[in-house]
C-alpha cells in the first residue's frame, strides 16, 4: 500500500506536488497551533481570580488622587459567593517577589475602608483577604494587596510589552456574572486607542471582539503567548429608536497594555498613585442645547475650542499663563487640539517637572508658551476645591473647616426630588421675623437668613456637611466620598467634564438618614449651556 501510495504520488505534477505538502504541513501545524492555544489558556488561568466586595461604604473612594492541572481544579465546584455585595475578576502579578491582584477600580470603589471587605477567591476557591494598595480612578485601575499569605495554586501573569496589532487573536478570561467563574471568550483586537465618553476610563482602550459582560471587569485579556494583552473594563451599548439599550456583545473595551504597565509601575513605586502634573488651569468649553424634534436633546459647541478661563492662584501657571486668560488652546507640545476631551489626553501624557509646549490663539494671534508642572497631590486637589469654592458664588462654605461644610443653599442649587432636579428655591422655608432669636449682622443670621425688601426673612435649610460628590442621574451614577477638601477636588476633577458637580449633603443636626442630594451647575446659562471644565 506504502509502495502504491509512493508510485501515485510520483505521477503526480510539481503544482499537485506542493499542493498536497501544503495541505500535510497546515493539519499539522493547527493542530499543534490549536494543542499550544490550549495549553496557554490553562497554564493562565492559575493567575486569574475573582474580586469580591463585602463590606461597602455610601459612595466610592476616588483612587489615584490610592499543583494539579489548571483547568481540572478551575470547574471542580460552584463558587459560593454568598453575601457578597459586589464582585469582578482580576489577574495575579509579580512585582520584586511580591504577588498583587490587578482588577478595575470600579470594582472596589465602593468596598468599605474595614478589615475584611476585600476578597479574592483564587482557582482552587480558595479565599484569600486582600486590601487597596492603590490605584487611579480615570484609568479605572486598582491594585489589591494580600493581606493573607497567596498559596502556591496563585500563578502570575506577565503583561505584552510590544503594541498590539489589529486583527491579533485575544482571549478574556474572567467571571461573568459573578457565576460562571474561568469562562474564556476568544476573538481578535478589532481596533486600538479608543476614547471612551464616560468620566472615567476615557483614553488608551483596545476593541476587541472577545466578548466580556457585567463580572468579567477587571480581568486580563491575554494573547495567544499567555501575556496580558489588556485589562477588559467596559461593554458597549446601542440606542434603539424607542430609546432602549442594546448591548453590542462584538464591541468590547480592554485598558491597553503599555498604559497598564505605566499605570502599575506608577502605583507601586508611588505610594499607590499614578503619577501626573499639576499646572493650575481651569480650561473649559462651552455646549449649547440643540433639539432634534423629538423629546431627546443634543449639545453643540459654542466655543470652537477649550479655553483658558481662569489660573489657580500660587500655581505653577500663575507666573506665566495669567495673560493667556481667555484665549483658545490648540495644541499641547505640538499636538493639535479641537476639544477638552482633547486637551485632557494630552495633558495625561505629560509628566511632572517637565516643561509643556502650550499653542493658543485669540483672535488672529497666537503665541507659544511653557509651563513646568508639579506632581499633583493632596494640596494640590485642596487647592482646586478651595479655588472652585471661592470664585463660585453658587458656593457658600465654612472654609476654617477641614470637612467641606456647605453653610448656605443658593436658589442656584438643584434639588433631587422625583427623579430630576428641580430648583432648591421651591424648599425654601419662609418664617416671620422674630427679633429675639433673629439678629442682623450676628453670625447665626449671616448663615441662616436673608431678609428681602419687605422686611421678611427667608431660612435656608443649612448648614449642610459635604459626604459625596460626582454625578447621579438614573442611568449614571458616578459618586465618591468627599472627607475633606483634596478629596472633594479629586471629585471635581473626575466630574468637570459634564459641567456639572452633584452633592450628597447632610444637614446640620439631622437624622442619619437625612441625605439630600443637589446639583450645581458649572456655568452660568443652565437652561441654555453646558460648561464642560477641566482643573489641571
Amino acid at each position: 500500500m506504502f509502495f502504491f501510495c509512493i508510485n501515485i504520488f510520483n505521477h503526480m505534477n510539481i503544482k499537485t506536488h506542493i499542493f498536497i505538502i501544503i495541505l500535510i504541513i497546515s493539519v499539522i501545524f493547527n493542530k499543534s497551533y490549536s494543542q499550544n492555544i490550549t495549553d496557554v489558556i490553562e497554564n493562565s488561568l492559575g493567575a486569574v481570580v475573582t474580586v469580591v466586595v463585602y463590606e461597602k461604604s455610601y459612595a466610592k473612594k476616588s483612587l489615584g488622587y490610592r499543583g494539579e492541572k489548571g483547568e481540572e481544579e478551575a470547574y471542580k465546584k460552584v463558587l459560593d459567593l454568598s453575601g457578597a455585595l459586589a464582585s469582578g475578576s482580576g489577574f495575579a502579578i509579580q512585582r520584586n517577589g511580591k504577588i498583587y491582584i490587578v482588577t478595575n477600580a470600579h470594582v472596589v470603589e465602593t468596598a468599605s475602608e474595614k478589615p475584611g471587605s476585600i476578597y479574592i477567591f483564587s482557582i482552587s476557591r480558595k479565599k484569600y483577604e486582600v486590601k487597596v494598595r492603590g490605584g487611579d480612578s480615570f484609568y479605572d485601575i486598582a491594585i489589591l494587596e494580600f493581606v493573607d499569605k497567596p498559596g502556591s495554586e496563585i500563578t502570575t501573569l506577565e503583561f505584552k510589552k510590544e503594541p498590539c496589532r489589529i486583527g491579533e487573536t485575544v482571549f478574556a478570561i474572567g467571571n461573568p456574572l459573578g457565576e460562571y467563574p474561568y469562562s474564556v471568550t476568544n476573538g481578535i483586537i478589532s481596533a486600538k486607542n479608543r476614547v471612551r465618553s464616560g468620566r472615567t476610563g476615557k483614553f488608551g482602550f483596545l476593541q476587541t471582539t472577545a466578548t466580556v459582560i457585567w463580572g468579567n471587569s477587571g480581568g486580563p485579556l491575554i494573547d495567544v503567548n499567555g501575556r496580558v494583552a489588556g485589562i477588559n473594563s467596559q461593554l458597549a451599548f446601542a440606542t434603539a429608536p424607542n430609546g432602549t439599550q442594546i448591548w453590542q456583545s462584538q464591541i468590547n473595551f480592554a485598558l491597553e497594555n503599555e498604559i497598564c504597565i505605566r499605570l502599575v509601575n506608577d502605583i507601586l513605586n508611588n505610594n499607590g498613585r499614578v503619577l501626573r502634573s499639576f499646572f493650575g488651569l481651569e480650561i473649559t468649553q462651552k455646549f449649547q442645547y440643540q433639539s432634534n424634534g423629538t423629546d431627546n436633546s443634543y449639545l453643540t459647541p459654542v466655543d470652537d475650542y477649550p479655553v483658558i478661563s481662569e489660573i489657580i492662584p500660587n500655581s505653577p501657571a500663575a507666573n506665566v499663563a495669567e495673560q493667556y486668560k481667555g484665549y483658545y488652546i490648540i495644541a499641547i507640545n505640538n499636538n493639535e487640539v479641537n476639544n477638552i476631551e482633547e486637551a485632557l489626553g494630552e495633558l495625561e501624557k505629560t509628566k511632572p517637572n517637565q516643561g509643556v509646549k502650550f499653542t493658543v490663539k485669540k483672535l488672529n494671534e497666537q503665541k507659544d508658551f511653557y509651563i513646568t508642572g508639579i506632581e499633583l497631590k493632596n494640596f494640590q486637589l485642596e487647592q482646586i476645591a478651595r479655588f472652585v469654592v471661592a470664585k463660585d458664588p453658587k458656593i457658600s462654605v465654612d472654609v476654617s473647616d477641614q470637612q467641606v461644610v456647605i453653610s448656605k443653599i443658593s436658589d442656584k442649587f438643584y434639588k433631587y426630588q422625583d427623579k430630576k432636579y428641580v430648583p432648591s428655591e421651591n424648599f425654601r422655608k419662609e418664617l416671620p421675623r422674630n427679633s429675639q432669636n433673629i439678629q442682623e449682622g450676628s453670625d447665626y443670621y449671616k448663615k441662616y437668613y436673608e431678609k428681602d425688601k419687605y422686611g421678611n426673612y427667608t431660612y435656608y435649610d443649612s448648614k449642610f456637611y459635604l459626604l459625596a460628590a460626582g454625578i447621579y442621574s438614573e442611568n449614571d451614577k458616578d459618586i465618591w466620598r468627599v472627607e475633606d477638601y483634596s478629596d472633594f477636588g479629586a471629585a471635581l476633577k473626575l466630574s468637570g467634564l459634564a459641567g456639572v458637580i452633584d452633592l450628597y449633603l447632610h444637614p446640620d443636626g439631622g437624622k442619619t438618614d437625612d441625605v439630600e442630594l443637589y446639583r450645581i451647575y458649572l456655568g452660568d446659562k443652565e437652561d441654555e449651556e453646558i460648561q464642560s471644565t477641566l482643573w489641571y
